[in-house]
């Protein structure tokens, strides 16, 4: 064994601490989450087309609601950041050279 590899410090979770549990919690829960989808797909009444479809229309309604989520707080941070500007002008201080 090298020299420096005794002083090495490596992570690993304890098998019962929190991190472990919650790491083999995530992963069941993605298991389960995959095995369910699976489930429903092979047992729907729906042809493949129609599942499909279903799919792409409930994919496309997603992405429309991130994209208008998206604008809604560009547009939010915009006002912001004007009212921010337009209370800095209103407020600032003028120089000493300035002042009578």
């Amino acid at each position: 064994m090298r020299e420096h590899a005794q002083y090495e410090e490596k992570w690993e979770p304890e098998r019962n601490s929190a991190e472990w549990t919650t790491g083999r919690a995530v992963g069941w829960l993605l298991v389960g989450i995959g095995i369910g989808a699976g489930a429903a797909l092979l047992l729907t009444p729906a042809n493949g087309r129609e599942v499909r479809s279903s799919i792409a229309r409930g994919y496309r309604r997603t992405l429309n609601g991130i994209g208008d989520g998206i604008s809604r707080g560009a547009h939010e941070l915009r006002q912001r950041g004007s009212n921010l500007l337009h209370f800095g002008r209103r407020h600032t201080v003028e120089p000493r050279s300035q002042r009578g």
